[in-house]
């Protein structure tokens, strides 16, 4: 089905960094692909991008697939990241091949975005360690823990793909995560046919 000249496909994207580093460049290029149909953008939490796709308030769900209930969604894959432990170069641990969770829980530590998807991994893998982590401090944004990691203020677990750009001439070190779920999914999400939208 051709989608008409004037068509909008709505997007809601899940807050976070590797949709804020990726999804950019794949919207230009849809764009440039079809330039007939205009993308509307909105970030919301996870859960309600899944709702708003039901409810037909979305066209596209972009999030990361720690999610359980997507019955009845078509679930395509999109990108992946992998989370390491970041910290200044002259940190204790910056000269290990990889890291265990474990071995961070004692240093002081930058939480990012507390109370979002991957807050509530981190604690709850650290609750199954018996154990809590060590935050020192609490931000809301990538590039806010970035600057504190590069002052030597304690070490953040961050996505590879977001915190690289920060990264800046040596001052912060980046070392994996060794652990099973240390690389994080993400998918597209559509409502099956007959529902989709011709624009999506």
């Amino acid at each position: 089905v051709s989608p008409p000249s004037s068509a909008v496909m709505l997007v809601s994207v899940a807050r976070s960094s590797v949709l804020a580093e990726s999804l950019p460049d794949d919207v230009a290029a849809f764009v440039n692909h079809h330039p007939g149909i205009r993308i509307s953008l909105d970030e919301r939490m996870s859960p309600a991008i899944v709702r708003g796709l039901r409810e037909g308030s979305a066209d596209v769900g972009v999030l990361w697939d720690h999610i359980n209930d997507l019955a009845g969604l078509q679930v395509l894959p999109w990108r992946s990241d992998r989370l390491v432990v970041a910290m200044s170069p002259g940190h204790a641990l910056a000269r290990r091949p990889a890291l265990r969770l474990a071995d961070t829980l004692d240093q002081p530590s930058i939480n990012v975005a507390p109370g979002g998807q991957m807050d509530q991994l981190l604690r709850r893998q650290a609750a199954l360690l018996g154990r809590l982590p060590a935050h020192r401090m609490q931000v809301s944004s990538i590039d806010a823990a970035c600057r504190l990691v590069a002052a030597g203020l304690g070490l953040a677990i961050l996505p590879r793909e977001a915190a690289t750009p920060h990264a800046g001439a040596g001052r912060m070190a980046f070392v994996p995560l060794d652990e099973p779920w240390a690389v994080r999914r993400f998918v597209l999400l559509t409502r099956r046919q007959p529902l989709l939208s011709a624009a999506a």
